[in-house]
């Protein structure tokens, strides 16, 4: 599915551009996350335009297995969608999804979401970090076994099997706070904790997340713990329909991936304010070879 020329390389970073722009998307509303995703890239890589490094005069001194490049895809017209409005007249929101602990995946996962809309502030940015074991075998080019066990009603199960996930969630959730206090976020956000880590986080936090996601597909019901905790502290609790894993292995063997793993991804949209309506939406992903 890749170009030829670009099979053996370290990174690649997939943007999507705005997705609402290409038909045979939007005639697919109403899809499963990762079924969408998937579309996406199949659309980007048919009409992949492959963006070289300009700093430091390329990377042909790099070995290739080290080098980085972007796809983006032709005809797109997202900055253009961005400029149509006053920056004030729009509400510019993002997930990030991310299931291995990566500072540095975080950060660059922020800083693309800035390069890639060309502004320098985002309404609300939510945060969801999933370390599994079955990321830490994708990344290091190890089978996954996939197993899932049947979800007990009204029970959010977070970061099963991870060793200090909280812990490494403070530390994620501090590179987004300094962007809040440098005025570059308005809104921070979490998704899928329970209400015992939700409480340990926002404890330790400088930037209080006011804004806390739940998947009802893994939790069945709203746990009443949570919901209460969120009402004491006025975090708006929402909804939503992504899997834990947005890109799991089987699906990136289908796209020709075999050799790539997702560092992160992440998920865009623009509303105009006045009238709610969505300009447009894309995904950036990074694609990272197995060691």
């Amino acid at each position: 599915m890749l170009p030829q020329s670009l099979n053996d390389l370290g990174v690649i970073i997939v943007s999507t551009g705005n997705v609402l722009n290409v038909s045979d998307l939007r005639k697919k509303a109403g899809q499963k996350p990762t079924d969408e995703l998937t579309d996406c890239l199949r659309s980007t890589f048919t009409e992949a335009e492959v963006v070289e490094p300009s700093q430091n005069g390329g990377q042909s001194s790099v070995p290739v297995q080290e080098q980085r490049r972007l796809i983006m895809r032709r005809n797109n017209d997202l900055l253009e969608k961005v400029r149509e409005h006053p920056r004030a007249d729009i509400k510019i929101g993002a997930k990030i999804f991310l299931n291995r602990y990566s500072e540095p995946a975080l950060t660059e996962a922020v800083e693309k979401l800035f390069e890639t809309l060309n502004v320098t502030y985002l309404d609300n940015l939510i945060l969801a970090y999933h370390p599994t074991a079955t990321a830490e075998k994708a990344a290091n080019g190890e089978e996954a076994t996939g197993d899932e066990e049947a979800k007990e009603e009204g029970v959010i199960e977070w970061a099963v099997g991870s060793d200090n996930a909280v812990g490494n969630l403070k530390k994620l959730w501090a590179i987004l706070e300094r962007y809040a206090t440098d005025g570059k976020i308005g809104q921070l956000g979490i998704a899928d904790l329970d209400a015992d880590s939700l409480q340990q986080l926002y404890d330790g936090a400088k930037v209080h997340p006011t804004i806390a996601q739940i998947n009802l597909a893994a939790c069945c019901v709203v746990p009443p713990q949570l919901q209460a905790y969120c009402n004491q502290n006025e975090i708006q609790l929402l909804t939503h329909s992504d899997p834990q894993e947005l890109l799991p292995r089987n699906v990136l063997d289908e796209l020709e991936l075999k050799s790539y793993y997702a560092g992160w991804t992440s998920r865009y949209q623009v509303h105009i304010k006045c009238r709610g309506v969505l300009a447009a939406k894309g995904f950036i992903v990074s694609l990272e070879r197995t060691n």
